[in-house]
């Protein structure tokens, strides 16, 4: 049985490491592998093996010492996976979960060793340098390195967000023409795309989302939220039939070069990369998305101003 448990260790750590190199190539699965592995050690193997130890012995000084690993190590493979995988609750998992082995189980363990006056250190020099490893390991996690670069993503989705209603303002006439017709539309689902998004992160954001309908970008919570589109969300989906529609009454009226480059960078995070794959828009955390989405609604405005222009 424990030949069986410590192989079974063995291949959750042999998943995880696939998943961080599949993480790290971008290459596809490697969420459903990080899943697999982090979950696996966290909800099968280490539960497992606590129960296995429990049995093994009567020493209640051990047994102390195997509850205060199996809540601490638990707590912080759970907070990698949630910070891995970007969804919500990480901050919370990785705060109290990081300095567990250090307030729990260490305590428990230097009690157990000095109490037992064991003769030997190598365990207790070896959980020491693991300790180590596992507190450095998840100060990287917990690490917002990233604020920056969310910060960036809030502030330029704000501005292009105003660029588009000067946009708007200036193509509001000759609506009756099929491509702006289309693009009045579509312009229309991916903002109520955004907003639903925006609602689904965090309740609060409710204020954030003014009485014209504008989203203050930079105020909202939850934007480090990762796969927020869903395959099934039916605005999407329409939104994805339509746009096709559009692309090819574009192609049929022999399109300029500037707005087929225009369709080509819409396509870009509409598609997926390899045929199997997820749109790549659906791998991207929320402010990511929002910053694609009203980027692709300055697109269509621009492609229907083109058209405007052209056709006087």
């Amino acid at each position: 049985m424990k030949k069986n448990i410590y192989r079974f260790g063995m291949l959750c750590i042999s998943i995880i490491l696939i998943a961080v190199v599949f993480k790290v190539m971008h290459f596809a699965g490697a969420g459903i592998l990080l899943v697999i592995g982090l979950g696996s050690m966290s909800l099968l193997f280490i539960p497992i093996s606590y129960f296995l130890l429990l049995k093994s012995t009567e020493d209640k000084l051990l047994k102390l010492v195997f509850h205060a690993a199996f809540i601490s190590f638990s707590l912080d493979f759970i907070g990698m996976l949630f910070k891995i995988m970007h969804w919500p609750g990480t901050g919370w998992l990785l705060i109290i979960g990081l300095p567990l082995p250090f307030i729990l189980f260490l305590p428990a363990y230097i009690n157990y060793h000095n109490k037992r006056k064991l003769k030997t250190d190598t365990d207790f020099f070896a959980i020491l340098l693991f300790m180590i490893y596992l507190g450095v390991f998840t100060s990287l996690l917990a690490v917002n390195s990233d604020y920056l670069a969310i910060e960036a993503y809030a502030h330029s989705t704000n501005e292009i967000s105003e660029s588009n209603s000067f946009l708007i303002e200036s193509t509001t006439q000759n609506l009756e023409s099929p491509v702006s017709v289309s693009t009045n539309e579509m312009v229309k689902r991916l903002e109520n795309i955004k907003k639903s998004l925006v609602m689904e992160a965090g309740g609060g954001n409710k204020e954030f989302v003014q009485l014209d309908g504008t989203i203050n970008y930079r105020l909202i919570s939850g934007k480090k939220n990762g796969n927020v589109i869903a395959v099934s969300n039916m605005d999407y989906i329409k939104f994805n039939q339509q746009f096709e529609e559009f692309a090819k009454m574009l192609k049929a009226n022999m399109v300029d070069n500037n707005t087929q480059r225009l369709i080509d960078e819409i396509n870009v995070y509409r598609l997926a990369k390899m045929e199997g794959q997820n749109p790549t828009i659906m791998e991207l955390p929320l402010i990511t998305v929002l910053n694609v989405l009203t980027d692709w609604q300055n697109k269509l405005l621009l492609i229907n101003y083109t058209q405007k222009q052209s056709s006087i």
